[in-house]
């Protein structure tokens, strides 16, 4: 006789958090998990995803330390690793290496796509992939500790929790936080203040260069051949040789560093002439402007969005995972491995024999205790990183014509916000959860 899985799970989003947190739930053979995904394929934009010591636990967990290996993926490094050269670069003349980092830890970096595969590899017989299946919005039915969910093709299901991973234009966060709109009148303002992510501020240019093309130009170019990060007021670029091209994302700031704070009108992504580029970087040091003029004529401006801190991540049988919840800047290279982190967590509750339909609210409180601090701290993180990077940080005031004994300093500081990188505690959470879980089953 066929058994009754115990409750299921609904997961909006099969980016990287949706398909980690499906496959930790789908462990449990007794519990239901449905995906349902709004484009017609899992697909990933951006970039690698870097991972770091936490989520290299948590990948090791899974057994994806050996898919990686079988791909010919090199594990993270332990111990520290060179990393990127700092270069201050906006002013006219020569600029002048600051900083040679020595990261803590040596990260692995590994393509979306690849790390999609990976997961999906990883999902059980007890979870379904639904495609094309936008949530329009939900609600509760008490009686039965269910969320009644109903989709834009006029279709509906249900399900014990629902968990958005839908990314930084969360269509989760804006229903969660609308229904405490109207439940609380007084705050409304206050709860519909987080639904809109937060332009930072800051584009991001994806740009290239053949490095054939950049070395008949200039044969020392030092992007060939090492990673740099060209550092200077309100703007940055970051660069790094891959195969037979030089990469490069140009940063381009609100000045002052006081970021965007509002709704951005227009596309997010959108291809500009590269002149947009070039001006903004115009004083900068001529080696860098040679690299910038050689550049791939129209470069892709991504509008960088961010969450900024949200009071909970869980209500009810609703919760938020990854950027839904705390997306942020890519100055650390973390977002990724936070979304991974997140889902590790709450994946384990889920998963975990004392998980009953009845205590599913209490165990979304546990997960949003632990991961919730955690990822806005990260977050802020990040962002201060990007003040450094641009001259802004409020610590550290330098500027275009600051000293080598100053800007000596600044490097210092770059160097300490990446220590807590080389650190685990994702091992440690679990075992702080499942202390938790155990007293909520006593």
């Amino acid at each position: 006789m066929e058994t009754l899985p115990k409750f299921k799970v609904a997961i909006c989003g099969a980016g990287v958090g949706g398909l980690t947190l499906a496959a930790f739930i789908s462990r449990n053979p007794d519990v239901e998990v449905v995906i349902y995904e709004a484009k017609p394929q899992v697909s990933a934009i951006g970039e690698g995803i870097a991972i770091w010591k936490r989520s290299w636990q948590v990948l090791q967990d899974m057994g994806l330390d050996e898919e990686l290996a079988k791909r010919n993926f090199p594990p993270p490094k332990e111990g520290e690793v060179r990393g990127p050269i700092y270069r201050k670069s906006d002013q006219p003349e020569d600029g002048y290496d600051f900083h040679s980092h020595l990261m803590p830890y040596g990260p692995l970096n590994v393509p979306r796509p690849k790390l999609l595969d990976m997961l999906q590899a990883k999902l059980g017989l007890n979870c379904k992939l639904l495609l094309s299946k936008h949530v329009a919005d939900y609600s509760y039915d008490d009686s039965h500790s269910q969320v009644l969910i109903n989709f834009s093709d006029g279709t509906t299901d249900s399900a014990n929790i629902l968990v958005g991973a839908d990314g930084v234009h969360s269509t989760i966060r804006k229903l969660l936080f609308t229904a405490l709109a109207h439940q609380d009148p007084p705050n409304a303002e206050s709860y519909l203040n987080h639904i809109p992510p937060k332009w930072s501020g800051t584009y991001a240019y994806r740009c290239n260069v053949s490095a054939d093309a950049l070395r008949a130009r200039y044969p020392s170019h030092r992007s060939l051949s090492n990673p740099y990060i060209w550092c200077g007021q309100d703007n940055h670029v970051v660069s790094y040789p891959f195969g037979s091209m030089v990469h490069f994302i140009c940063y381009r700031s609100v000045p002052g560093g006081k970021g965007g704070g509002g709704v951005l009108d227009g596309p997010h992504v959108i291809d500009v002439p590269k002149e947009q580029v070039l001006e903004s970087f115009k004083d900068w040091e001529p080696e860098l402007r040679v690299m910038l003029e050689l550049m791939n004529p129209n470069p892709s401006r991504w509008s960088i969005f961010v969450v900024d801190p949200i009071p909970l991540s869980v209500s009810g049988r609703i919760a938020l995972l990854g950027d839904s919840a705390h997306a942020m800047t890519p100055h650390q290279g973390v977002g990724g491995g936070q979304a991974i982190e997140d889902a590790h967590l709450l994946g384990r509750l889920l998963a975990h024999p004392k998980a009953t339909k009845e205590n599913l609210p209490n165990i979304l409180k546990i997960y949003q205790g632990i991961r919730l601090p955690f990822a806005q701290k990260t977050a802020e993180r990040s962002r201060l990183n990007g003040l450094i990077y641009e001259f802004n940080h409020p610590d550290f005031p330098v500027n275009s014509k600051s000293s080598k004994e100053e800007m000596h300093t600044l490097g210092e500081a770059v160097g300490a916000t990446f220590g807590w990188l080389a650190k685990g505690g994702c091992d440690e959470d679990w075992k702080n959860a499942e202390e938790q879980l155990n007293l909520l089953a006593t």
